[in-house]
C-alpha cells in the first residue's frame, strides 16, 4: 500500500534527472509581457516569480533565444548581456525563497514585426504590419540550433536550474513536427526522420549546453494543424518520442487535450496515457488540471508532475492552497497581458 493517499500525492517528493523537487506541483510557462523597452525582464517579474518559489519547479514564460526569434512584440530575451543580467536578478530571487526555476527556450524563426508598425494600446501591443515570413534556410536552421545552445550556457551561467526547450502549442517549432504544416522537400522536412529532425538537433545541442539531466522540451501532441486534428500526430510523436527517451532529459512536458482545444478543431486528441506508454522517463503533464484529476494522474502513473498555469497566475501560493484544500483566487483574464502589478504581484496569499 502505498505510504501516501492519492490525495497527498501531488505534496510528495519527485526527481526529474538532476532537479531534486519537494513536490510535484509545477508552475507552467506563462506569457505575461512585462518586459522593459531591452525585452529584459523587470524587478517586477522578479517579485512575481519569487512569490511562486514554492513550486516544485518554476519554468519561466516563452524567452525568446536570438532577436530574430521574438515571433511578437515584447517577450523577454536571452540573447543580450542586459537581459542576461536581468534575468540572473530573477534567478536569484527564486533562489532566495528556496524555489527552482527552468528557463523556456523559444524560437519563431524569422517572422518579425516592424519597429515603426508596433505600438503599446492599453496595455497590448497593437500590431499593424506583420513582416510576411519566409521559409527558413539551412543556414537559418544551423543558426538556430546554436541560439538555442547558446540560451541554454547563459542560463546556466546566471545558474537557471534547468531549460525546457519550447517545441509545442502550435508555433514554428511544433510545425516542423507536423506533415500537414511541415512543406519542406529538404533534409528537414517529408519523411518522419526529416520532420523529427530539427527536434532532436535542438535536444542534443541544448543537453550539450546544459547536461541532458537538466533538459525538457514541451510538446503538445493534440495541437491542430490548420484548424483540424493532425492525422499523422500519433505516428509521429511515437517516433519522436522513441528517440528522446534514451537521451537522458530530465523529462518531457506534454499537453493533454482541453476543452478550448476542442472548441478549436483537436478532436479527442492524444491522451497523456498514451504519451506515457510510450515514454518510460518523467513525464509532467499540462492541461486544464484541477488539485483533484492531477493527483489521480500522479496516482494511476500517468504523470509524474502535473503543471499548472492560470491557477498560478491567480494563487503564487498554490502548493499551500492544495495542501491545506482550502479556496482559490480566481484568475482575472483582463490583465494577463497588462503592464504593471494589477492582476501580476497583487494576488492575496494565504496568512
Amino acid at each position: 500500500m502505498s505510504p501516501h493517499p492519492a490525495s497527498d500525492l501531488l505534496q510528495t517528493p519527485v526527481t526529474l534527472g538532476a532537479l531534486r523537487l519537494p513536490n510535484r506541483i509545477i508552475m507552467s510557462p506563462l506569457t505575461r509581457l512585462r518586459t522593459d523597452a531591452e525585452l529584459a525582464p523587470t524587478k517586477l517579474v522578479a517579485e512575481y516569480y519569487a512569490q511562486r518559489a514554492s513550486a516544485g519547479l518554476i519554468i519561466s514564460e516563452a524567452v525568446a533565444v536570438a532577436p530574430s526569434g521574438e515571433g511578437y512584440p515584447a517577450i523577454p530575451g536571452l540573447f543580450t548581456a542586459r537581459q542576461a543580467e536581468a534575468w540572473r536578478t530573477v534567478v536569484d530571487a527564486v533562489h532566495a525563497e528556496g524555489g527552482r526555476i527552468a528557463a523556456q527556450l523559444s524560437h519563431n524563426g524569422r517572422a518579425r514585426y516592424a519597429t515603426d508598425d508596433v505600438q503599446r494600446a492599453a496595455g497590448w501591443w497593437a500590431v499593424a504590419n506583420p513582416l510576411k515570413p519566409h521559409e527558413l534556410t539551412p543556414t537559418d536552421l544551423s543558426a538556430m540550433v546554436e541560439a538555442f545552445a547558446q540560451g541554454a550556457r547563459t542560463a546556466r551561467a546566471i545558474g537557471f536550474d534547468a531549460v525546457e526547450i519550447h517545441n509545442g502549442n502550435g508555433y514554428l517549432l511544433d510545425q516542423f513536427l507536423r506533415a500537414g504544416a511541415n512543406q519542406r522537400t529538404d533534409a528537414h522536412g517529408g519523411s518522419l526522420e526529416n520532420r523529427t529532425r530539427l527536434a532532436l538537433e535542438l535536444v542534443t545541442a541544448v543537453s550539450e549546453a546544459m547536461g541532458a539531466d537538466r533538459v525538457g522540451i514541451r510538446l503538445s501532441p493534440s495541437a491542430t494543424v490548420n484548424g483540424a486534428p493532425d492525422p499523422s500526430g500519433e505516428e509521429t510523436f511515437a517516433y519522436l518520442l522513441e528517440r528522446l527517451a534514451p537521451l537522458g532529459l530530465a523529462y518531457v512536458h506534454a499537453t493533454r487535450t482541453t476543452e478550448q482545444d476542442r472548441r478549436h478543431g483537436s478532436g479527442p486528441g492524444i491522451p497523456l496515457e498514451r504519451i506515457r506508454a510510450l515514454y518510460p522517463g518523467k513525464l509532467i503533464g499540462a492541461g486544464d488540471f484541477t488539485r483533484e484529476d492531477g493527483e489521480l494522474a500522479v496516482a494511476e502513473g500517468t504523470v509524474d508532475a502535473v503543471a499548472y498555469g492560470r491557477l498560478f497566475i491567480a494563487n503564487p501560493d498554490l502548493p499551500e492552497r492544495f495542501a491545506r484544500r482550502t479556496a482559490l483566487n480566481v484568475p482575472d483574464h483582463a490583465t494577463f497581458y497588462t503592464p504593471g502589478p494589477a492582476g501580476f504581484t497583487d494576488y492575496p496569499r494565504l496568512a
